[in-house]
């Protein structure tokens, strides 16, 4: 502290009021000067006070002088108050004996007045000094821990998920390279799982990005649960997961884990109130078998999470040389698909609607083909997964719309306008209603061709949990003229309440219930009762597959309207549909061999 402060404050303690009315007179002029006349009375004032030094006589009755020096330096709050000892004792035990006790000078009586100053000036700037370190020790001790804060904050934005605190997608790479070195070094075996929540773009659609954030956190959690302190549950962004389960003895155990994944993820999540069902798909790889380094074994237990996608969801799947074919042909066939548009690779066939009671066509239904310069003609279950994985299917759908409009309208005037053209929508063409109504108005504005003669075919799967927006969809799409079929009835939920809520005209009921149909068959009874039930909603009813005499006689009988397959015809290219509509080719009759995946 600054020894011409008038704030420096100087406690000066002496039995002998001689004495303390000496030194008061020395320092005055200078100093804030407190007074005490006992030890005891010294160590309260030094408590109460905080002096910035203290003069103090060293025999007094009682407590001494080396007694206060000690009890003050074990004080947290006293310990930093120089102690100057004043004392007639003239020896070098009594110094000695001061020092220890933690006084910081001393003063001989008779005090010279020049000498008092000078030394409480020099031990108050030496304070002074002292405090000022100190408080830059503690504002450099504050700066360092607030760094070191800031640098873990920033660590763990860099390295952890914001959203579930699970490791993010580099901090993953950094423990996978770890896991991969570990394992050469000892020679250990660990698995590497790939997870994907399935309809979580359905929730953030439906019930709000919330509702998504919600699930995430808590399907973090339960993951978390299903596996040991040592392993890694990471998130590397959006819905996707990643877990590393190190020192596996077998692969039963990743096995395990992914039966408990799924278990744990099919359990219904309660997002605003309501139960909301989801499920996952796992991909498997296990090191060093399915990958010798980070990056392949990473691109092996993505590949199996796809196809476990593929295969129907809520499954696992370990790696294996056969998904390692099928990826490698999926990259290959994105590339060349993106190629296809500009090389006019797609076509479409037609099959005609034939009606039950007259034989008379009614309509056709437009199915894209891909002719593939290397592997042939690949049908839409080839392929049509693919496009919706990559993004092309907006381009595909729209493709497919226009160029069986341009083909429908020309047929329209060579005198054919009552047919109808049915063309089947994609799940993720729907996801974007507005977007999706303005494709087909202006599709049918630039082929002029009618919307009443315009069918669009949708699946149940496709208004599943996001009925409210499908059936606005459909409503404007509607309002257009355009008739709406609800295809492969009776391999989803057939939800009659869906039935009663969506604006559609027909229903088509898939292929797999009419194989095996026999008059007194339960898939026999299961047509009848879909017919019956669409009669009574006014709606109409289209049977697909129908592949003989029999089949036709029991769905005639049974009241349906509408029949489609190889009974009458295999899908046409377009030239040779005219045939078939101007009588060229036979509807019926001899019957060429069934094409798969028509």
């Amino acid at each position: 502290m600054d020894p011409t402060n008038p704030q420096s404050t100087v406690l000066v303690v002496d039995d002998s009021p001689d004495n303390i009315r000496l030194l008061g007179n020395i320092l005055l002029r200078e100093y804030r000067v407190l007074f005490a006349t006992s030890g005891q009375e010294a160590m309260d004032s030094a408590l109460a006070n905080q002096p910035d030094l203290m003069l103090l006589d060293v025999m007094m009755p009682g407590i001494d002088g080396f007694t206060v020096c000690a009890w003050m330096r074990e004080q947290q709050t006293t310990r930093g108050i120089p102690v100057i000892l004043v004392t007639a004792i003239n020896d070098t035990d009594a110094e000695t004996r001061g020092f220890e006790a933690g006084a910081v000078d001393f003063l001989t009586k008779p005090v010279n007045p020049a000498a008092v100053r000078a030394r409480v000036a020099a031990h108050l700037e030496l304070k002074r000094q002292r405090d000022e370190l100190a408080q830059a020790n503690t504002r450099l001790q504050e700066e360092i821990e607030r760094r070191q804060r800031l640098e873990s904050k920033l660590r763990e934005q860099a390295e952890f998920d914001s959203l579930t605190g699970l490791p993010n997608r580099k901090l993953f790479h950094d423990r996978l390279q770890q896991a991969v070195l570990m394992g050469e070094r000892k020679q250990r075996h660990f698995a590497l799982l790939f997870v994907d929540l399935d309809r979580f773009k359905w929730v953030n659609d439906t019930l709000g990005h919330d509702a998504g954030d919600t699930l995430l956190i808590e399907a973090a959690r339960r993951m978390k649960a299903v596996v040991r302190k040592s392993d890694t549950v990471a998130r590397l962004g959006g819905d996707e997961f990643t877990v590393i389960l190190s020192d596996i003895l077998h692969e039963s155990m990743a096995e395990l884990v992914a039966r408990k994944m799924l278990e744990q993820l099919a359990t219904p999540f309660r997002l605003k109130g309501q139960e909301v069902a989801i499920s996952g798909s796992v991909g498997i790889g296990i090191y060093p078998a399915d990958g010798a380094t980070s990056h392949e074994l990473a691109r092996n237990a993505d590949s199996a999470m796809y196809l476990a996608k593929q295969s129907g969801r809520n499954a696992f799947r370990f790696f294996s040389e056969e998904i390692d074919q099928q990826a490698h042909r999926r990259m290959t066939l994105e590339g060349e698909m993106r190629l296809a548009f500009q090389n006019d690779e797609f076509f479409l066939d037609y099959q005609p609607k034939v009606r039950l009671q007259t034989g008379d066509m009614t309509g056709m239904e437009a199915l894209v083909r891909w002719d593939h310069p290397r592997e042939g003609i690949l049908f839409p279950k080839q392929f049509i997964p693919l496009a919706e994985g990559t993004g092309l299917i907006n381009q595909v759908g729209a493709w497919v719309l226009r160029t069986a409009c341009n083909d429908a309208a020309f047929w329209i005037k060579e005198g054919f306008d009552e047919l109808k053209l049915a063309v089947n929508l994609s799940a993720l063409q729907f996801r974007d209603g507005d977007k999706l109504v303005r494709m087909v108005e202006e599709t049918l504005k630039e082929t002029g061709f009618p919307a009443k003669n315009l069918e669009l075919e949708i699946t149940e799967s496709m208004m599943l949990g996001n009925t409210d927006q499908a059936s606005e969809t459909l409503r404007q799409l509607r309002e257009l003229g355009i008739s709406i079929a609800m295809d492969d009835f009776g391999t989803g939920f057939s939800s009659l309440a869906l039935l009663k809520r969506l604006p559609i005209q027909v229903i088509k009921i898939d292929r797999s219930f009419v194989r095996d149909l026999t008059p007194d068959g339960r898939n026999s009874a299961f047509t009848a009762a879909i017919i019956t039930m669409a009669r009574q909603l006014g709606l109409e009813v289209v049977v697909e597959g129908v592949e003989s005499d029999l089949q036709m006689r029991i769905l005639r009988d049974q009241g349906g309207d509408e029949v489609q397959g190889f009974f009458f015809s295999p899908p046409l290219g377009k030239h040779s549909f005219l045939d078939l509509l101007h009588g060229r080719l036979p509807l019926g009759g001899e019957h060429p061999p069934k094409a798969a995946n028509a």
